[in-house]
């Protein structure tokens, strides 16, 4: 998807992954007329064959807790732009912490989370956070129908319940209590709902440009909160056993991930409130299929990157490429409805 949409709006692309033939079913659909080169993230020694003469790469092979390390480390390394699709918190943690100083030198920007989750939420904040910084708490909730997820997705999932969350709380990264934390969100579209505090890739990536003391990331589940807590007790144990084995490879033997139609069929409300004081501004984003928009997101960074339009080099936040209104005009030309709101007192 992300390479249907480069070529739409006319980058140049190179094709890499580990499996032949789906690399050149792939160039033949896209008119047949791009590089491709055969590369496993697991060997290293091949990562050079996607790299040379590049300018940005786009990582989409996941799960990236698993998978991610040596890619990102050869952007970094090499100073070439890099931006993925992940969800996983752990993952965006170890970029920024780990890996910011070296890109830095080398003049390159990672760019991780530079997908529906948490682009959007990002690129909210910033609007909200608007002349109410240094907030006293962001708050970005989540609600999602109908969302069908990918094989990619699923795997994710099952590695972020094998490990511990963070928050941002008091200005600094904490552990996520292993208690889940609700509050009652008053979704514009949808109402007063019950929402979960989820270890979300918003906690890492806000503060980067936005002063804020607290950062809060909520979705409305279809469990309670008693599940969720027992199940993120009980699954570190269950992945690490024969398990947790069985369980990756039936999703191996799901289905690829939702049609197009099935898409389509997806609506999601993100709710994002800056507070200051008794000050308070709220941004609602409105749309439907959150994997067509990732592809947007991801291509329409990528050419920012590609072109040279980047604010800063090191570990940034999506927003922090070409500024929030970037994500804004992406997003907002595919359908996707923001709602800004004045500050008000309370």
């Amino acid at each position: 998807m992300i390479a249907h949409e480069l070529k739409r709006i006319g980058q140049p692309v190179r094709l890499a992954a580990r499996g032949e033939r789906k690399l050149e079913r792939l160039a033949y659909e896209l008119g047949g007329q791009f590089d491709t080169r055969l590369v496993d993230v697991t060997d290293a020694s091949t990562l050079p064959r996607a790299f040379d003469g590049a300018t940005v790469a786009i990582n989409c092979a996941g799960p990236f807790t698993d998978l991610g390390q040596p890619v990102v480390r050869e952007a970094a390394r090499r100073g070439v732009h890099y931006l993925d699709t992940t969800g996983e918190q752990a993952f965006i943690h170890y970029v920024v912490e780990s890996l910011h100083e070296e890109a830095r030198r080398n003049g390159a920007a990672l760019v991780p989370a530079c997908a529906f989750e948490y682009a959007i939420g990002d690129a909210a904040a910033e609007v909200a956070a608007r002349d109410l910084q240094t907030c006293d708490e962001v708050e970005i909730a989540y609600a999602i129908k109908g969302f069908g997820t990918s094989r990619g997705t699923r795997k994710s999932i099952l590695r972020a319940f094998g490990a511990r969350g963070l928050r941002y709380r008091n200005s600094a990264l904490e552990e996520l209590p292993s208690s889940a934390i609700q509050r009652k969100v008053d979704f514009p579209k949808t109402g007063r709902r019950t929402a979960t505090s989820l270890p979300f890739g918003e906690a890492i990536i806000v503060p980067l440009h936005v002063l804020t003391r607290n950062v809060t990331t909520l979705m409305v589940l279809p469990v309670p909160a008693a599940v969720l807590t027992a199940v993120s007790v009980v699954a570190p144990v269950i992945l690490r056993s024969p398990v947790g084995g069985l369980m990756f490879r039936r999703v191996d033997r799901g289905s690829f991930g939702p049609s197009f139609e099935e898409r389509q069929k997806s609506e999601f409300e993100i709710l994002c409130t800056a507070r200051r004081g008794r000050e308070f501004r709220r941004v609602a984003v409105t749309g439907r299929d959150p994997y067509g928009l990732t592809a947007t997101i991801a291509a329409h960074i990528a050419s920012l990157l590609h072109e040279g339009k980047v604010g800063s080099a090191g570990a940034i936040a999506p927003s922090m490429v070409a500024g929030s209104s970037a994500i804004l005009e992406a997003t907002s030309a595919v359908g996707v409805s923001w709602n800004v709101g004045e500050i008000v007192t309370e």
